[in-house]
């Protein structure tokens, strides 16, 4: 089986390299010489990142020169192959296709590579209780080794974007720009849920978490956003009782007994209610971070979700079993933060507070979110909605009524 990979490509990057400072002043922040495939082309762009590191000009001659003080010049086919390089078939505007064609067959190399070690695991009897385990982490691997396509922005082009978005809020002003939370307060000192943010709400046990998740996912399926909701606890039909509670004002108590005549009628005009909402259920025990990201992709992509609700992180299986359990719960934390941002999407993730009042198994969760919400009780029986920590408002106390019948928390 041959290896992916297009020379011509790597030729045509360098020859754009080796022409252009500026060119190598943009592509050195996020192009890699592990991205190239031909070992002599690999050394030729250590070579010009080096002097570019070193504040030197990189021509031709420059690098010529360097590579041959180094001792790489010859291991690189000599002067000859690196004016080949040079004098190859390019156009300098199309460097980033031409790094963008090394990325995409560096990630099919690794890809292959992965393969390869989950076909020798897989045939290799003493292994065969670890092959889950295998094949999670050589995907990983590639997912994690992809390069960054980052760019490096002056504040003056922030400012053109900020601008604009400050002029947006402007407009709308009275308006909401993101996503209702559910409860105005919140709004208020928020603006909404907001593409690219995790929301962690926390709580003790049996605290409410899992009621104003879906309560939230509710108001903003009824507002025309639709949902995903990962369920790692409950069940899809437990998980839709909760529904048709909250929303269709049905006793939950109802549900979980032998329901009279009108119960039953009551249940199915708030079921059908219910089911008219667009919110898309997953339910299943066992699911770790890879698995979490594939699952949320394709809600995005067929669902069209513009928040996904997880409940909740410290129940998501290790992608690496060794490793510590506060290592792993912070690995959940931060793969749900880059989720949001890659989906463009609001990840509501619940967490269980110990005793203290601080995220089980790891306070990265706290560190990695934009808003921490905390649900709590007074010794006299009141609710509140707190926020703990946020990036975009201070802290503050929403006052909440929790109507236990309907599982349902409303403003006071």
């Amino acid at each position: 089986m041959s290896v992916p990979s297009n020379l011509d490509a790597e030729k045509a990057f360098l020859s754009c390299v080796i022409q252009s400072i500026s060119i190598l002043n943009e592509a050195a922040d996020y192009a890699s010489p592990k991205l190239f495939h031909h070992p002599a082309h690999k050394r030729i762009f250590e070579s010009a990142l080096e002097l570019w590191k070193e504040g030197k000009d990189c021509d031709l001659v420059t690098l010529t020169d360097a590579m041959s003080n180094a001792g790489t010049l010859e291991l690189s086919g000599g002067a000859a192959f690196l004016t080949e390089c040079f004098m190859s078939p390019s156009v300098t505007s199309n460097w980033r296709e031409y790094l963008e064609i090394l990325r995409q067959n560096h990630t099919r190399r690794l890809a292959v590579s992965a393969a390869e070690r989950i076909i020798a695991s897989a045939q290799n009897p003493a292994e065969a209780g670890e092959l889950s385990e295998v094949v999670q982490k050589a995907l990983v691997a590639v997912a994690a080794d992809a390069e960054s396509k980052g760019r490096i922005e002056s504040l003056k082009e922030v400012a053109l974007a900020r601008i604009s978005a400050y002029e947006e809020i402007y407009k709308n002003k009275g308006r909401l720009i993101g996503v209702t939370t559910g409860f105005k307060p919140l709004d208020d000192l928020t603006g909404g849920f907001r593409e690219g943010q995790l929301i962690v709400i926390g709580a003790a046990t049996k605290g409410g978490k899992t009621s104003m998740a879906v309560n939230m996912a509710t108001r903003a399926a009824n507002a025309g956003h639709p949902v995903g909701f990962i369920s790692l606890e409950m069940s899809s039909g437990e998980l839709f009782d909760r529904f048709v509670a909250s929303y269709g004002g049905v006793d939950v108590s109802v549900l979980s007994k032998a329901p009279t005549a009108q119960d039953i009628g009551n249940i199915g005009r708030a079921a059908h209610q219910a089911s008219l909402l667009p919110i898309f259920i997953r339910d299943e025990g066992d699911v770790n971070p890879l698995q979490l990201r594939a699952a949320m992709r394709r809600m995005c992509a067929v669902h069209k979700t513009r928040i996904i609700v997880v409940d909740y992180i410290q129940l998501l299986s290790p992608t690496d079993r060794k490793d510590s359990r506060e290592r792993q719960v912070a690995e959940a934390s931060r793969t749900l933060k880059q989720l949001a941002k890659e989906l463009g999407i609001t990840i509501i993730a619940l967490t269980q507070l110990n005793a203290e009042g601080a995220s089980r198994e790891s306070r990265a969760i706290e560190h990695d979110c934009d808003l921490f919400l905390v649900i709590e009780r007074d010794d006299s029986g009141n609710w509140y909605l707190n926020i703990k920590l946020a990036r975009a408002c201070g802290r503050a106390s929403i006052p909440l009524a929790f109507r236990e019948s309907y599982m349902r928390f409303d403003e006071k």
